[in-house]
């Protein structure tokens, strides 16, 4: 089942190649698994600082879509 967490895990996981770019080179020098344990690490220290970060409704086009209907 795919909790909040899976899913803040994932929105951090897909914003690092925006931030990484500050990093000249950084982007190329982190594998996928690297990556996804940064963005882990990330949501457990914001998690053990007791940040709540809530999901707000979704945006228009990113939905389950109306894919075979």
């Amino acid at each position: 089942m795919w909790t909040t967490v899976d899913d803040l895990r994932l929105s951090v996981l897909m914003g690092l190649p925006r931030g990484l770019k500050l990093c000249r080179g950084m982007r190329r020098a982190l594998t996928d698994d690297e990556q996804h344990e940064v963005a882990a690490a990330i949501v457990e220290h914001l998690e053990m600082h007791n940040w709540k970060i809530e999901q707000g409704p979704a945006r228009e086009g990113h939905g389950p879509g109306l894919m075979g209907k």
